[in-house]
């Protein structure tokens, strides 16, 4: 496929295995080993991509005809060692073109994987490096070898599109979904929230699937994965910047969130201002926030715990919280339908990400933050908590 590089699988199969097997004995992040001793630190590698899942093309009733030229799912990926912040770009946001605004998730049909790229730099104002666009066959692949992933639904999920073949039925409460469901999972959009709820599905879904490629039972399958995925892809990015990040995996910290945006009849438009802090306060870009020297000072955060460990993990938490200076949210053994993380509100994320650093949790900005009323809500739900 135009774009993709030529490196042999066979030579890149053994060299992902060999890496597979020294991430079990890694060093720090930074360093490096030499005959049993830790050297200076190296340079922390860096690169930004777009990532985008192009959707299927109906010819017929029940007859899909391969990958159409949508992109309903965009993401703007930026790694730094084992960091990884994904920013995902709703379909309806405008992206200015000749003779008017287009919604960007159909770019990638007027001008190619080099124009969506372009567009995502325009909407974000950010430079990316590379782009990688995929099916929902590669998305299927990737779930399988990670032998799937488990969710948790608050409500059944219900959706039968009888034209294209798509049949949906989960009840409420903990499912284990394989590659199938997962893409099932992440295009239901009948919840409150549509297409921005979908959206968080789409980050939840790759959140898990990166989690688990870091695990030391994951890991020793990453040759056949990337054998199994790379030929699918669409892609300018060299093999080499990747196998970069592979001693990182282990140890990856991820964050997601979705591009402030506001309603303007039929699009979304992304305003100056609060794309400046939102890139501020998510990426940590030094990016200067217009008016914020006569802004409003931000109302005091609500912050709420959720201890579902069984366990009562929550109290050695706040005993944590607060031995660091981070001030001690209310407590709820609520049995909420969350998977472990920190989930914040627009006007949270900056505190979010202190408590997400500090006790190791992944990150997230969902559409709506439940509780209602709430900018920060910690979910707890292992037995213990690194």
């Amino acid at each position: 496929m135009s774009g993709r590089p030529r490196t042999s699988l066979v030579l890149l199969g053994g060299a992902l295995l060999g890496l597979a097997l020294v991430l079990m004995l890694a060093p720090a992040r930074g360093q490096i080993r030499l005959g049993g001793g830790v050297l200076a630190p190296v340079a922390t590698p860096e690169f930004s991509l777009v990532l985008a899942a192009r959707d299927t093309e109906y010819c017929g009733y029940r007859t899909a005809c391969g990958p159409g030229g949508r992109t309903d799912t965009i993401l703007y990926v930026r790694l730094k060692g084992s960091e990884a912040s994904l920013v995902a770009i709703p379909r309806d946001t405008a992206v200015e073109q000749e003779g008017g605004s287009v919604r960007i998730n159909s770019i990638y049909g007027r001008t190619g994987a080099q124009g969506l790229k372009r567009a995502v730099e325009d909407t974000l104002g950010l430079a990316v490096e590379n782009y990688v666009i995929l099916t929902f066959e590669t998305v299927t692949k990737l779930v399988d070898a990670v032998d799937g992933i488990e969710v948790n639904l608050p409500a059944p999920m219900r959706y039968t599109d009888e034209a294209a073949g798509l049949y949906i039925n989960f009840p409420a409460g903990k499912q284990h979904l394989d590659g199938k469901d997962a893409v099932k999972y992440m295009r239901f959009r009948y919840w409150e929230g549509s297409d921005l709820g979908r959206l968080d599905r789409v980050k939840e879904v790759l959140a898990k699937v990166a989690a688990k490629a870091g695990s030391p039972r994951t890991l020793a399958k990453l040759p056949g994965l990337v054998e199994a995925v790379w030929k699918d892809l669409e892609t300018d990015l060299e093999v080499s910047r990747l196998l970069q990040f592979l001693p990182y995996a282990r140890n990856l910290q991820l964050k997601t969130a979705t591009l402030p945006t506001t309603e303007d009849g039929p699009f979304l438009r992304v305003e100056p201002g609060a794309r400046a802090e939102f890139l501020s306060k998510f990426m940590g870009l030094a990016i200067p926030v217009p008016g914020a020297e006569t802004a409003a000072a931000p109302h005091d955060l609500r912050i709420l715990l959720v201890d579902r460990s069984g366990t009562g993990e929550g109290e050695k938490v706040l005993q944590g919280l607060g031995r660091i200076g981070l001030a001690l949210p209310q407590v709820s053994r609520d049995k909420l339908a969350r998977e472990q993380g920190v989930y914040v509100s627009q006007a949270g994320l900056e505190a979010g990400q202190a408590y997400a650093e500090a006790l190791h949790l992944p990150l997230f900005t969902p559409y709506r933050v439940y509780p209602t009323g709430y900018d920060v809500v910690i979910v707890l739900t292992a037995a213990t908590v690194d």
